[in-house]
């Protein structure tokens, strides 16, 4: 497996640049090589320092490629690019160096081994993976104030070249960290490649582009399903050892941006989910809302197209969603306002949406071309809810069988899920056997524990209720300010004519006075108080 290794001293490595190395460093396995692209991550706090070298192997690439120049380059935080180009005719046991560089502030550095332009790539295991004749063997070590610093070194995808001979099977260990947090630890057994990759990924196999697991294995020949390789995001960091318990949950990287590492665990959550309807007079089409938080992987929106509580009829919509990175911001789905059938879904009728996580956590591993794997694949996650566990699904139901029964798998179908504990979905070592020319997707994941609301109706009838009670209110409301309203101008218009009727009787002269026993015409004394 991959090892910590003890360099006795200088004379074990000559290098194209002559510095001293450190005593003890990360090494790849001593049955395990690279000959391809290849890029290498270490955490490394201010004030430690990091040193790597790359050494040739008595070892040549098979297959018809090339024998060029290789360029290795190292970048830090605030540190100037070193670079060392290892010429096509180096010698064997020499290589290069790059003496221990002290880092200025805590951050991500990068170390990029990689291979001329003109070197071949195989189709079968990465179209964009170029594999060169000279194969190497590296070390890359991080030491601080208190001695080497282990669970430091990553990559995304592991490029490894091994001889065909079966004596270079073995076994080795290799963990996976995700965005939302989770660490896995897988122990590939009885392992030789010739010419694989390692990776992870929270999809595996696909149909074409989409970014939904087909959840099966497949033959390299497929012209419809082939594996993400991280392009969907969700891509897993691979660690070469467990994970260091300081390493943070995000860093600076070497070009002044900002990469997750180890982030912390948080369960997923929905909050305001809601439909918006696009005002369409004959389909209730329109856009589901929602803010999905702490979650990253694949998803699915349900819905309930008569409404009759279940989400599982035959009418009843499907939509495969995914999250490619963790986001605190708005999703927005559209819904075109059709059923399963394709039949309009008037604007009269009422619909059940739902959100649906199932899963967090999940990792697909998949065995690009591996001719060997004779002690199977163990899995464990180490972290999150009901850790540590240990089970692992496949599903080879849809290839072909071989003709020499002891080249398959002894498990064809592993959607039950069994415990991996001392290895399951082994196959024999041969050119032609059970994982030649194939992809294996083995996969597993965590339950999932949602917090929010994830179900609405639309329209809801409470909500519709509400609204009309609203209204009513508002009209009566509106009824009594009417009356108020009516009441309050005939106050004012009697008051007014009250006032109107005093400064009229203060401008009326008062009358003369009459003689004592003077009447008017009437026969009556005049009445003053009539005017």
């Amino acid at each position: 497996m991959i090892r910590r290794l003890l360099v006795g001293g200088v004379a074990l490595l000559t290098a194209v640049v002559s510095v001293p190395f450190s005593a003890y460093a990360l090494s790849s396995d001593p049955k395990q090589f690279i000959s391809a692209d290849n890029t290498f991550y270490a955490y490394v706090k201010g004030g430690e320092t990091i040193s790597a070298a790359f050494t040739r192997v008595n070892q040549d690439e098979p297959f018809d490629t090339v024998r060029g120049d290789v360029t290795v380059t190292l970048d830090g935080p605030d540190f100037a690019t070193k670079t060392c180009v290892i010429p096509k005719d180096i010698a064997i046991g020499k290589g290069c160096q790059f003496a221990p560089q002290t880092a200025t502030k805590s951050g991500i550095w990068r170390i990029q081994f990689a291979v001329p332009a003109t070197a071949r790539s195989y189709k079968e295991v990465a179209p964009d993976v170029r594999w060169a004749k000279n194969l190497f063997s590296w070390n890359i070590a991080i030491n601080g104030d208190d001695g080497e610093q282990t669970g430091r070194v990553w990559t995304e995808r592991y490029a490894i070249r091994q001889p065909v001979a079966s004596s270079y099977l073995g076994d080795f260990t290799t963990h996976y960290i995700s965005e939302d947090g989770y660490v896995y630890r897988a122990i590939n057994r009885g392992y030789n490649g010739q010419i694989s990759t390692l990776s992870a990924d929270s999809i595996g196999i696909r149909k074409g582009t989409d970014c939904v697991s087909a959840y099966q294995s497949v033959e390299v020949s497929s012209a419809t399903l082939s594996p993400a390789l991280g392009t969907c995001g969700n891509a897993y960091k691979l660690f070469f050892e467990e994970p260091s318990g300081d390493l943070p949950p995000k860093a600076t990287k070497w070009d002044g941006t900002t990469d997750w590492i180890r982030p912390n665990i948080n369960r997923p959550s929905i909050a305001e989910l809601h439909f918006t309807s696009d005002k369409s007079t004959d389909q209730l089409s329109g856009t589901i809302l929602f803010f999905l938080r702490n979650f990253i992987g694949q998803y699915k929106i349900k819905i309930d197209a008569d409404n009759d509580g279940s989400f599982e009829g035959q009418s009843d919509v499907v939509l495969n969603e995914q999250m490619k990175k963790l986001s605190n911001g708005l999703q927005q789905v559209r819904f075109a306002g059709v059923d399963k059938d394709g039949q309009v879904i008037p604007v009269s009728q009422q619909i059940g949406i739902k959100v649906e996580i199932t899963k967090v956590a999940e990792i697909h591993l998949v065995a690009t071309d591996v001719e060997g794997r004779t002690g199977g694949l163990e899995v464990m996650r180490l972290n999150g809810d009901n850790a540590p566990t240990t089970k692992i699904c496949w599903n080879d139901t849809e290839l072909a069988q071989l003709t020499d029964a002891t080249l398959i798998t002894s498990k064809v179908d592993g959607r039950d899920c069994p415990d991996s504990i001392g290895g399951v979905h082994g196959w024999a070592y041969a050119d032609a056997s059970w994982g030649n020319a194939r992809y294996i997707d083995d996969w597993t994941y965590a339950s999932a524990k949602l917090i929010g609301n994830n179900q609405i109706v639309y329209p809801d009838n409470g909500s519709a209720a509400a609204g009309t009670t609203q209204r009513n209110w508002l009209v009566i409301g509106l009824a009594a300010l009417g009356v108020v309203i009516v009441i309050g101008v005939a106050v004012t218009v009697a008051v007014l004519r009250r006032k109107k009727q005093q400064q009229i009787q203060q401008q009326v002269p008062p009358p003369a006075p009459t003689p004592s026993g003077h009447t008017t015409n009437s026969g009556h004394p005049i009445d003053t108080d009539r005017y």
